[in-house]
């Protein structure tokens, strides 16, 4: 979406912004060495800037500011997450949800709060609907991205708030859609492969969404191209009586 303004940047990394980003880098990976921590998203965020530093330096930063400032909002999401105590009732409800999605398929399920028992009996899987599988994050982030990007469109109040709303039911559907797949996979092809899919196919699904909706989006937001009204009228005059 930004690559034509990311082109047409002129400005470039200083000396001293080169050596100061690729310093920041550097610190950053030694500490994650030193405490033996993973590479999380406040690490994104401070490599992210640096490289924007090295490469365009300081002023380039009225342009970045968009992506950092969406990482932020997904460090926001967690705090959320984490000191908010009402998800249970979120939570206890997704699971009923996997329960009834369960049975339209054939599936034997049982829920007791937010624990989902598949197929119960000596084969019984025992899932955790936890607080990362409500959404929320997502919908934080969703609501983050797609604003920035819908903003640029200068779009009317009330178009924006119908799109928006249409935005985050979609990604609450996206979310419900990964829980099922993510079901499926553990009682059809075990830990092995549910573990991978819990992990990654929310990414997928999310982006997915995202870019659908950014066409949608984009397609209504964006006006026609108006005809002159000589045009108009040379059309007329060509077609005749």
């Amino acid at each position: 979406m930004k690559w034509e303004s990311v082109k047409a940047l002129r400005v470039k990394g200083k000396p001293w912004e080169i050596v100061l980003g690729s310093g920041v880098i550097l610190a950053d990976y030694l500490e994650n060495l030193y405490f033996n921590s993973s590479f999380g998203l406040i690490d994104m965020l401070v490599v992210f800037s640096a490289i924007a530093l090295i490469f365009f330096g300081l002023k380039s930063f009225k342009l970045f500011w968009v992506p950092a400032t969406y990482g932020i909002v997904l460090l926001l999401g967690y705090q959320l997450e984490n000191n908010i105590p009402n998800y249970v009732a979120l939570q206890d409800w997704m699971a009923s949800v996997m329960v009834s999605v369960m049975h339209l398929l054939g599936i034997t399920a049982v829920a007791s709060g937010h624990i989902v028992a598949l197929n119960t009996g000596a084969n019984s899987l025992l899932l955790n609907v936890e607080s990362d599988c409500t959404g929320i994050q997502g919908v934080l982030a969703f609501g983050m991205l797609s604003t920035m990007a819908l903003l640029d469109t200068k779009p009317r109040a009330l178009s924006l708030a119908v799109l928006l709303a249409v935005g985050f039911v979609g990604v609450f559907m996206v979310n419900i859609l990964r829980l099922i797949l993510v079901f499926l996979t553990f009682d059809f092809l075990g830990g092995s492969w549910g573990t991978p899919v819990h992990l990654y196919v929310g990414y997928g699904l999310f982006i997915a969404w995202v870019l659908i909706f950014w066409s949608l989006a984009f397609k209504y937001l964006t006006p026609l191209p108006q005809v002159s009204r000589n045009a108009v009228l040379m059309s007329k005059e060509q077609a005749g009586p």
